[in-house]
């Protein structure tokens, strides 16, 4: 008896003309394969097809994650993929200015890469993510992870944070702030590095906390091994309450006197990487690093 085949889902930035037309490509040659697919709803109802459709939150169910667009989609695909560690194939179809610095394939490689994942050539590639417990009155409330980074944060308009961080069981900072971000070495290239934080290769495996607008000339980003317990106390204002914020998508709000812990979160993302391909030099070319300088 032939074993299924297990199904490849699809998930797509729906603004962008140019992921719907790499999402019809894809379908089209996984239906001349008999590959059973399933397609993220607003996806479906871009390509008319619903008897496909899955919620957004079926799509890690699958042999492989195709995820078009730009970094957001991609770190949509990272969180719904991530109870399963689905490995993820991150075609680059962004906007204008879009830099696209975690994806791995552009449009005219999608093909090609669904293809070699589904023969099984293509090098998956992990990537550590980051979790968070939040602890209230000695309760645990809430717990997420990120690929990016988890950040304390106040509302628009708000005023400072006044924040207390240690390192397993040693206090080293008291921060009033905008906030920090709990990055990983993926997030490194993102909002910490806006923030003044370092650029730390994706293979190494450690958290980084960066303090955003702190009152403090003296003020540094501090990178922590992975497997320490870094703690954020939120001692104030006790009013418009902070919100932790999940790879820039989704908000858990908090309270003064909250603790949260950060560590490595046990489940990986799992990136699909072209042989060849080097960090180094997404970083020079995407990210301009050095460009003007003599």
């Amino acid at each position: 008896m032939t074993t299924p085949r297990p199904p490849v889902s699809l998930l797509a930035n729906t603004d962008r003309p140019a992921a719907i037309e790499c999402a019809r490509q894809l379908c089209a040659w996984l239906d001349d394969h008999n590959v059973p697919l399933r397609l993220e709803e607003r996806l479906a109802g871009r390509l008319g097809d619903g008897r496909r459709a899955v919620p957004e939150a079926e799509l890690g169910d699958a042999g492989l994650l195709a995820a078009l667009g730009g970094d957001g989609t991609i770190l949509a695909a990272s969180r719904v993929a991530a109870a399963r560690e689905t490995p993820i194939l991150a075609v680059h179809v962004g906007g204008p200015g879009s830099v696209g610095f975690m994806a791995e394939w552009e449009p005219d490689q999608a093909l090609a890469g669904l293809q070699c994942a589904l023969r099984g050539d293509c090098r998956a590639e992990e990537r550590m993510r980051v979790g968070a417990t939040v602890w209230r009155d000695d309760a645990v409330v809430a717990r997420h992870s990120a690929l990016n980074d988890l950040v304390v944060s106040m509302p628009a308009l708000a005023r400072m944070l006044r924040l207390r961080v240690s390192v397993e069981t040693t206090e080293i900072a008291a921060y009033a702030a905008d906030g920090v971000i709990v990055a990983t070495p993926t997030g490194s290239t993102a909002y910490s590095l806006a923030a003044g934080g370092p650029i730390v290769h994706p293979s190494l495996r450690a958290l980084l906390l960066t303090p955003i607008c702190p009152h403090t000339l003296s003020a540094r980003t501090l990178i922590v091994e992975a497997d320490q317990t870094l703690s954020v106390i939120i001692e104030g204002p006790t009013r418009a309450g902070p919100v932790l914020t999940v790879d820039g998508q989704l908000g858990e709000p908090l309270r003064a006197g909250d603790r949260i812990e950060f560590r490595r979160a046990p489940e990986v993302t799992r990136f699909l990487v072209l042989d060849g391909s080097s960090f180094y030099q997404k970083v020079r070319t995407r990210m301009r690093l050095g460009e003007g300088l003599a």
